[in-house]
């Protein structure tokens, strides 16, 4: 695949669609943007196609809302995205097999006669690729064969295709990104140890073994589904009440009577985990695994990652951070909370970028080819257009010659063929986002320079107008009496370069947060007026001709005592996602027959603005004192300390005696403690709200279509 700047990796889940937008930065990649949208009901709720549960809609009805929902909230048109494949619980499926000791130019053959043996179906009837493993301390060749049925995938790529507007440049399927997207992550080819990677899903488990440039993966069809059934059967609830408990199983009341209902699946699939593990190391003699990377919500149900590594005998990790991904800005604190699921997307994104480890594409072989095709065809198009062009210019040159034709009118004729076929080529030009593109962007960088002072300026001066006077002015006791106020704050501003016809525009988006009392109205009223109202100005280097707000699509967020904004319980999905998320993370996953109280610090899993600046609390703001001159916090061996005179206070104790480094430090140095409130205190921040009130987030998007030529600077801001 064809490397890009940027890539989307779209996770298809039965819960929900992980979406993660990557960007290359040099030799590493960063995030450009995120979204998880969770699907209205849970796609493995049986009955759902009949109408149990209290909705008539089936899956793929839920499913489409879900993808339609993704295409308004962000632009994938033109856009580099790979997909997996999730269609109806039938996964796809990944065969291994060690080839015979044949020459490179024999595998193609040896590995399609082996896909013949492995896939269960005939190669006609489904779309597969494959990848071979190799290794230069290693004569053996093995090959991971994968594959797809071709009727089900066209079904599923139809309705991609329809509700999200695009073209997959890959389909994949999810334990191949899986190990994409730790292999690149984790450095796995350097390593010398093996890594098991589980990720345990609504419908399905995920079991990745990976051991430096070889990997080898299997699934099977036990999830957080399983659990949530047992618990339906056990309490006699329907299926959305029986989900809705499990994950408020940490704080139950009834944490044990659910623990006890859901202990024959954790020991199914405990079995189906041993029984994989035990087959690779059968396959791989000396081989032996120590290490468990668990990811996926159903990882969260407490007490299920300490039960599995304590039956297994292995060290059982979950994952939470990723080691090469930089996230920014507000979405930072949102990603981190959503970490656990979002390696599938993360692996796809890489694959885009031309990253992954594992390269296969499933796409069906016609659509492969008929982008090409259709990229071509533009060059194809514009290359014939000037070829025209030419032979017009060449005839018109020997009509001017005192050629054959003679006449006025018919070489006026002739001109009109050369301008119709300059008009084609510039139309198919015009109409290309692909070429030349690139170069006019860049230097659109340099052309428009002036405009965007003017889109500052604008943007904060429709800011200010949804303002009291007293929150912009300088009289502090207007700003300090109490009552109703209507504030408005900027969070961030953006704008995406587009092409209208002949002109060019740019879409602005202004993320806000506010005060007010009617809020339905608040951003129309205010901003959007505004914007609305100074449209068309002679200064400027645009006209605006569009404006929009989503007054009905508003996030309530409540103002803690520090500050903090946190969910407000309103029907906005990101809010919901952020509470839920920040209430799964405050359970004791390690004692799930014990008392239950649900995590302190501050509630940072939801948060989205407000930041006081204070460290939140947790319950112990005292550290450990370093060991030495090197040592590091922590204690039992966790710093160094040097080895210096015996008498020297600065190097601390010996260890033995001996000179040089020990590893650790004294049981002195271990138990003193540092309180960091009392020794290093951080003033909090003044709150931008009062406490306890309501904030709003929204946003305001409005289109510029720019215009002649631009003054060398934009105009001040009046009281700004």
């Amino acid at each position: 695949m064809a490397r890009s700047n940027t890539a989307w990796g779209i996770e298809i889940g039965q819960y929900a669609i992980k979406a993660i937008q990557l960007e290359r930065d040099g030799d590493a990649v960063r995030v450009r943007d995120v979204v998880v949208i969770p699907h209205l009901q849970v796609l493995t709720t049986p009955g759902l196609e009949s109408g149990d549960e209290g909705s008539a809609a089936g899956a793929a009805n839920i499913l489409e809302m879900s993808l339609s929902q993704l295409a308004t909230q962000k632009q994938l048109a033109n856009q580099n995205v790979v997909v997996n494949y999730s269609w109806g619980g039938n996964r796809g499926f990944a065969r291994f097999a060690k080839l015979p000791p044949v020459g490179p130019k024999e595998i193609p053959n040896i590995v399609k006669f082996e896909a013949g043996q492995q896939i269960p179906f005939a190669l006609e009837d489904v779309e597969w690729d494959y990848h071979t493993f190799e290794s230069e301390d290693s004569p053996e060749v093995e090959v991971g064969i994968f594959a797809i049925q071709k009727d089900p995938l066209k079904e599923f790529l139809s309705l991609v295709s329809e509700k999200l507007g695009i073209e997959p440049r890959a389909v994949t399927l999810g334990p191949v990104a899986l190990y994409n997207a730790l292999a690149y992550d984790r450095d796995i080819a350097r390593q010398n140890e093996p890594f098991v990677f589980l990720d345990i899903g609504t419908a399905s488990t995920d079991l990745v073994v990976a051991h430096g440039t070889r990997c080898w993966m299997r699934s099977f069809p036990l999830g957080g589904h399983n659990f949530t059934e047992a618990i339906a059967e056990s309490f006699q609830l329907s299926y959305r009440k029986a989900d809705g408990l499990k994950q408020e199983s940490a704080t139950s009341k009834y944490a044990k009577q659910i623990m006890q209902a859901m202990r024959p699946v954790f020991g199914d699939l405990l079995g189906d985990v041993q029984k994989s593990l035990t087959f690779y190391e059968g396959q791989n003699r000396g081989v032996k695994l120590k290490n468990v990377v668990g990811m996926g919500s159903t990882l969260k149900i407490p007490g299920l990652r300490k039960f599995l590594g304590m039956q297994l005998g292995l060290e059982v990790e979950r994952l939470e951070r990723f080691a090469k991904l930089t996230v920014e800005g507000p979405e930072a604190a949102d990603f981190a909370s959503h970490t656990v699921n979002f390696a599938t997307a993360y692996g796809m994104a890489l694959q885009g970028l031309g990253l992954a480890t594992i390269n296969v594409n499933l796409l069906p072989v016609s659509s492969m080819r008929q982008q090409v095709w259709a990229r071509k065809t533009r060059w194809f198009a514009a290359a014939a257009a000037i070829a025209c062009a030419s032979g017009g210019l060449m005839f018109a040159r020997h009509i001017i010659d005192g050629g054959a034709l003679g006449s006025v009118e018919q070489l006026n004729a002739s001109k009109a063929v050369l301008a119709s076929a300059k008009a084609q080529q510039e139309q198919l030009s015009g109409q290309s986002a692909d070429v030349g593109s690139l170069s006019k962007n860049v230097l659109g960088l340099l052309e428009d320079r002036e405009v965007w002072p003017f889109i500052l300026h604008d943007a904060s001066t429709a800011i200010r107008a949804a303002n009291d006077d007293a929150m912009v002015g300088d009289d502090l006791s207007k700003l300090a009496a109490g009552g109703p106020r209507t504030q408005t704050v900027l969070r961030d501003l953006s704008g995406v370069y587009k092409l209208d016809g002949s002109a060019r525009t740019i879409e602005v988006t202004l993320n806000v947060e506010f005060m007010a009392d009617d809020s339905n109205s608040h951003l129309d009223e205010t901003v959007c007026k505004w914007l609305e109202d100074n449209a068309k100005r002679a200064d400027a280097p645009y006209e605006i001709v569009k404006v929009s707000g989503n007054n009905n699509a508003l996030t309530a967020m409540k103002v803690g005592a520090d500050g903090a904004l946190a969910s407000a319980g309103g029907s906005s999905s990101t809010a919901a996602g952020a509470a839920g998320a920040a209430g799964a993370a405050g359970a004791d996953e390690d004692k799930p027959f014990e008392s239950f109280t649900s995590g302190g610090g501050g509630g940072a899993g939801s948060s989205f603005g407000g930041v006081t600046g204070k460290r939140q609390p947790s319950g112990n703001t005292q550290i450990n004192r370093p060991g030495g001159l090197l040592g590091g916090a922590g204690s039992g061996g966790s710093g160094f300390s040097a080895g210096g005179d015996a008498g020297d206070p600065a190097y601390g104790p010996r260890d033995g005696g001996q000179g040089g480094f020990a590893r650790g430090s004294s049981q002195q140095q271990s138990e003193s403690k540092v309180d960091l409130e009392k020794t290093a205190p951080i003033p909090a921040r003044p709150s931008l709200y009062p406490p306890d009130s309501t904030v709003y987030v929204g946003k305001v998007t409005f289109v510029v279509k720019l215009k002649g030529e631009v003054q060398s600077a934009a105009p001040a801001a009046e009281g700004m």
